[in-house]
């Protein structure tokens, strides 16, 4: 509560010193449209792709044209409602736009109806708000959306808006790069794009996944590309497929002719050799007076900046890329991305420690490499250092992370722009986490009345460990108790978190959780037997079952995924059964299980990882039946039966033997155990 109270009063702080400048910009106006733009006519009667269209309505027609020279764009959008859905889908005018350097403009908005125009551009009817929907994830942008609610629409109806925004982000310092979408996840009538440059601008133009060539006219000092596309089928995405999957067409256009300009670009937003305050500097001095070797100097620098500079990220016009003065981070206490970088950079710079900002994508990963250069490519900032000869990579947004600085995990970010005048191309990060997440799992059978006690300790390393910790700080032990119950809660109705503790090694950087449970009515009743179900509980959780397997696009795989699970059930008496060992493997993951007893315990060990982050299509065939194959070996019952006897079912063989295993108050209920291979549907993970 108090945080998001800070949070408010920041934003309303902010809101009020940056009122006058924006003040001009978030006022909305009416213009024809300008003379540069190019006006086409659009098939209003396009009945073709009706059949794919989503919401109610479909997009008959979609414009998108740029003047480099008018530094605008122009955008028209022809839509159809289609149903009753449609109405309500599609009955809102919403633009937004960026007021520190932009400038709404709107030129129609009217309904066609009948053959008739109606005019429903009314700037009095706008509602001009500032919605902030990052602002839960600490970031604001300062972004305002005008938005109109149309009244008395109805099927059938065309609607029809076209506006222009004014103004480019400043930062790039007039240089533009832009991506045209050529298919999307919904039928579109037609396309058209248009970009005039002027004569004395170079643009590299590269087509993804489209043929569609640009018409280009000359005319006296300016170049105009016209790319015109028609019946545009939907491309709908296969479920579960990377987020660095991208199969919709486009067509990429950029001034930067290499990653070098780029580096150099952004190189002159990190400046160096910076006059640093009192403050920050008495800090450097002290963690080197503090600390004589460079590996713990870096260690500390990088936990100052993660936990004690708080994630906030304030991203209008410029500061969209352009980080804070160092000086200002360290006396505020806040800062995005890259204003923890760069005051991270600058304090191992100051110490004789080599280090550079670097500009990664964490989404598209790998994939920019297939892009054209543009400042416009990266949404995460972090930075490269190189430490007695050896290269690390740090995150300063990645808070509580513990251990040596050889211990320090970072995502799977694959590659990023090292900020420096030398860099000429993108650098392939290596991944490096070797994190663990261990659990045992031991329960106590304390009869056949149904009474059980569980104990869970799970120790975790690596970025485990990190997301550990994160959340242990950030929530509340009521919170946690609950989400514990609601994770075993899934395979045991009546259970009852009795404890949860937990302890983290600053040293090593492992954090260890322990959990105690009780669990009532823990046999289940079936027919004439009692079973216990068991399984790995935790890894099932992380195996995600494909819902199609006829795949033509990659599937993903959750990465890192590196989990050990012990389960160690404590049996009323003796409970021997026949120790077993399997291991399935493929291109993409493997798993091990094996199981054994002595006396009255029952230890089954299993062993999972993923090896990548995907799946590709002609692996598919593979994957999926070796995934099968493992879920087999994920889940066992035991079974109390009423025949007296013992005996042992695999998948692959049948094994019975017969014994007397209790005493006489249970002889009477006839006890056995039975051992048998199960398939537990799983929780779906959401993406």
């Amino acid at each position: 509560m108090r945080n998001a109270l800070s949070i408010l009063l920041l934003t309303l702080e902010f809101l009020c010193f940056t009122h006058d400048a924006h003040a001009q910009n978030s006022k909305l106006r009416y213009e024809k449209e300008p003379a540069w733009v190019t006006v086409n006519n659009t098939d209003y009667n396009n009945k073709g792709l009706e059949v794919d269209a989503e919401d109610g309505y479909l997009d008959i027609g979609y414009e998108k044209q740029v003047s480099l020279i008018q530094q605008a764009s122009y955008y028209k959008k022809t839509i159809k409602i289609l149903s009753e859905a449609g109405v309500q889908n599609g009955s809102e005018i919403s633009v937004t736009f960026d007021p520190a350097f932009e400038q709404l403009i709107f030129h129609s908005i009217r309904i066609i109806r009948d053959g008739k125009s109606l005019n429903k551009l009314e700037l009095a009817n706008f509602k001009t708000i500032q919605q902030e929907k990052e602002l839960d994830m600490h970031m604001y942008n300062g972004s305002l959306t005008a938005l109109l609610v149309l009244d008395d629409v109805r099927k059938g109806d065309i609607i029809e808006s076209s506006h222009t925004i004014k103004g480019f982000n400043p930062i790039f310092n007039g240089k533009y790069s832009d991506t045209y979408n050529c298919r999307y996840g919904v039928p579109v009538g037609s396309l058209y794009y248009k970009l005039i440059v002027p004569e004395n601008k170079n643009i590299t133009i590269k087509n993804r996944q489209t043929n569609i060539t640009p018409v280009v006219t000359r005319e006296r000092d300016k170049i105009i590309y016209e790319w015109k596309a028609g019946n545009v089928a939907a491309l709908h995405l296969e479920s579960k497929t990377p987020g660095w999957y991208d199969p919709y067409a486009s067509i990429m256009v950029s001034e930067f002719d290499s990653w070098n300009e780029v580096s150099k670009w952004a190189t002159a937003l990190f400046p160096r050799n910076l006059e640093l305050s009192s403050g920050l500097q008495q800090k450097i001095n002290n963690i080197k007076k503090l600390y004589p070797d460079n590996e713990a100097r870096a260690l500390t620098a990088l936990r100052f900046t993660q936990d004690d500079i708080r994630y906030m990220a304030i991203e209008i016009g410029i500061n969209s890329h352009k980080p804070s003065h160092p000086n200002k981070i360290f006396a505020q206490r806040f800062g995005d991305c890259k204003d923890k970088s760069y005051l991270l950079v600058t304090m191992l710079n100051e110490m004789g420690i080599e280090a550079h900002p670097v500009l990664i994508n964490t989404t598209y990963k790998k994939a920019i490499s297939d892009w054209l250069p543009s400042a416009s490519a990266f949404d995460h900032c972090i930075i490269q250092a190189k430490v007695n000869g050896k290269v690390y990579w740090f995150d300063p947004t990645i808070s509580f992370q513990r251990g040596s600085i050889n211990d320090i995990a970072y995502p799977d970010y694959q590659i990023g722009l090292v900020i420096n005048e030398s860099s000429a191309s993108l650098t392939p990060i290596p991944f490096h986490d070797q994190g663990l997440c261990d659990i045992k799992e031991v329960f106590s059978i304390l009869g056949i009345s149904g009474l059980a006690r569980l104990k869970v300790t799970t120790k975790n390393t690596g970025s485990f460990a990190d997301e550990a910790r994160f959340y242990y700080n950030n929530n509340s032990l009521y919170e946690i108790k609950n989400n514990c119950k609601d994770f075993y809660a899934y395979y045991f109705n009546k259970i009852i978190v009795d404890s949860s503790t937990y302890n983290s090694n600053e040293l090593t950087g492992s954090f260890t959780t322990t959990e105690y449970y009780t669990v009532n009515d823990i046999w289940i009743k079936e027919d004439a037997k009692k079973k216990l179900p068991f399984s790995s509980f935790v890894i099932n959780s992380v195996m995600n079952k494909p819902s199609d397997k006829n795949r033509t696009m990659p599937f993903y795989l959750t990465y890192p995924a590196r989990y050990k699970e012990q389960v160690e059930i404590h049996m009323p008496e003796d409970w021997p059964i026949k120790s077993f060992n399997d291991r399935v493997e493929c291109a993409g993951f493997r798993l091990t299980a094996d199981g054994h007893s002595i006396g009255n315990r029952v230890t089954l060990n299993y062993y999972y990882e993923n090896l990548k982050d995907n799946i590709m299509p002609d692996e598919a065939a593979s994957f999926f039946s070796n995934y099968e194959e493992a879920y087999k070996d994920t889940g066992y019952e035991l079974y109390y039966n009423a025949d007296g006897t013992t005996s042992l079912n695999s998948s692959s063989e049948d094994y019975t033997q017969t014994t007397s295993l209790f005493p006489k108050m249970y002889t009477l209920l006839g006890v056995a155990v039975l051992i048998i291979f199960f398939i537990r549907r799983q929780r779906q993970k959401q993406y």
